[in-house]
């Protein structure tokens, strides 16, 4: 786990002080998008070769599709009611 954060850390400092040119900035970004996508492919396989994941999959996607519809449901009413609070109130020229 400090692995995790000195290597976080390090991109942070890289980050907050600018070290990365533009250039550097395109190739993190491409990197990233790889990295990501190995992950992703990762994952896939980890959660395809185990059995108990493939048979829970149908009560975990109807998990799934509620704890979504609740966030989605929640993140609308947040922002209507902060967009309410915060911009309701300005003036019209």
């Amino acid at each position: 786990m400090a692995k995790i954060f000195l290597v976080l850390g390090l991109g942070f400092l890289i980050g907050f002080f600018g070290l990365l040119k533009e250039k550097g900035l395109k190739i993190n970004a491409k990197l990233q998008t790889v990295w990501l996508m190995l992950l992703i492919f990762c994952m896939g396989v980890s959660i395809g070769r185990n059995g108990e994941i493939i048979g829970a999959l149908p009560s975990l996607g109807g998990k799934a599709l509620v704890y979504t519809l609740f966030a989605a449901a929640g993140s609308i009413v947040v922002v209507y009611l902060l967009t309410k609070a915060f911009l309701g109130k300005e003036e019209k020229p």
